[in-house]
């Protein structure tokens, strides 16, 4: 994995979490990174948080478990 600088911006407006799975992409994990972060900077915004690749039935499970999670 290579190690990305980044710079820490003070939140002016709100801070939005997301907890879900990009299906079915076709390019490598490095790739996407590469394209969420020029994205994301494209709306002047930054992105802080981890991203890791998972098959499909991990990110079901871990969602099944957040609405588990949620009930109790």
């Amino acid at each position: 994995m290579v190690r990305k600088n980044f710079k820490m911006f003070v939140p002016r407006y709100r801070t939005i979490s997301i907890n879900g799975a990009v299906l079915d992409v076709d390019i490598s994990h490095d790739e996407f990174v590469d394209e969420l972060i020029e994205w994301v900077e494209s709306k002047g915004w930054a992105f802080l948080g981890l991203t890791e690749e998972i098959t499909e039935e991990e990110a079901k499970k871990i969602l099944m478990d957040l609405f588990e999670d949620e009930e109790e």
